[in-house]
């Protein structure tokens, strides 16, 4: 068999008021090449600190995983890796290791499961839909569940528009950063982020960004998460100030998200994040990225 590659996207999930419900794909990516062989090997490239380069990888257990999952032997396999999304900085990179040993499994058995079908799967696994959605279908998606069973829309982006994130140096615990949230929350916060979400939807449904700047607003999470991010409220005050079509945390944290609908805008709210961030003392890096339509797929060499 030759070689195959799979593309996994960044997503960044919540986006403010869409608590495990909202994901959205990033054109930013990591690959796995995978392809039999005699010994297992393993390859590591790009932003692979701290990961096992052996089958305790979690990108090697979930391929293992869907082999049983079909009931059929998991080959033996030369498997290279290029990370280029950071590692628990709020960009899925969880998923889109869970996601990637998934569609790999899939690939190598001769795709036996439908993408409903693993993402049912990935739910599972992961525990809540909204970044592995997104991995999966790309474009802003969102999760519900109906019994047992994830159903996910999609919706194309505009490409136009362009996610400006900002990345802390440290990393935060998906884990850490649920860990802090309350377990009820008042009827008036509820109802303040159903309609919030409610707006973000439209907003990317129709390409109305005038809408995400109310629509990014929260009270679920972020406010309870804002102790775990230095500088979070500042941060995304700055960006709002320069010209942002809305600012949130980016998943559970810590990077910051904030949407532009040029590149001039795009290079204000930068340029915001940088200077504010300067003025705080805080060290991390921004990035302007486009947003991804497409979600996972596979190459064949």
């Amino acid at each position: 068999m030759s070689r195959l590659t799979i593309h996994v996207p960044a997503t960044s999930a919540n986006l403010g008021p869409g608590f495990d419900c909202f994901g959205l794909a990033l054109d930013w990516w990591n690959t796995i090449s995978v392809q039999p062989a005699r010994t297992f090997q393993v390859k590591l490239r790009g932003d692979s600190a701290g990961l096992p380069a052996d089958e305790t990888n979690m990108v090697i257990e979930h391929i293992r995983i869907l082999f049983q999952h079909i009931g059929a032997p998991m080959p033996t396999l030369r498997v290279t890796m290029t990370n280029r999304i950071p590692i628990g900085k709020g960009f899925g990179s969880s998923a889109a290791a869970l996601v990637g040993g998934l569609l790999a499994g899939n690939a190598l058995a001769g795709t036996p499961l439908t993408a409903q079908e693993i993402l049912e799967l990935a739910n599972e696994l992961e525990g809540h839909p909204d970044n592995v959605s997104a991995a999966l279908f790309g474009g802003f998606t969102i999760s519900a569940f109906d019994g047992e069973r994830v159903v996910c829309a999609s919706v194309e982006p505009s490409e136009h528009w362009r996610a400006v994130v900002y990345i802390p140096d440290h990393a935060l615990s998906t884990k850490t950063a649920r860990a802090v949230l309350p377990s009820n929350v008042s009827r008036r916060d509820a109802i303040f982020n159903i309609g919030r979400a409610a707006l973000v939807a439209y907003a990317f449904t129709t390409r109305r960004a005038d809408f995400m700047k109310i629509g990014t607003q929260d009270r679920l999470h972020q406010p309870y998460r804002v102790p775990l991010v230095q500088g979070m409220s500042e941060m995304l005050d700055a960006a709002c100030r320069a010209g942002a079509h809305g600012a949130a945390l980016s998943g559970a944290g810590p990077s910051l998200i904030a949407f532009a609908t040029s590149t001039t805008n795009a290079q204000a709210l930068c340029n915001a994040f940088a200077e504010t961030a300067r003025k705080m003392k805080l060290k991390g890096g921004t990035k302007i990225l486009k947003l991804s339509a497409r979600g996972a797929y596979v190459t064949q060499a």
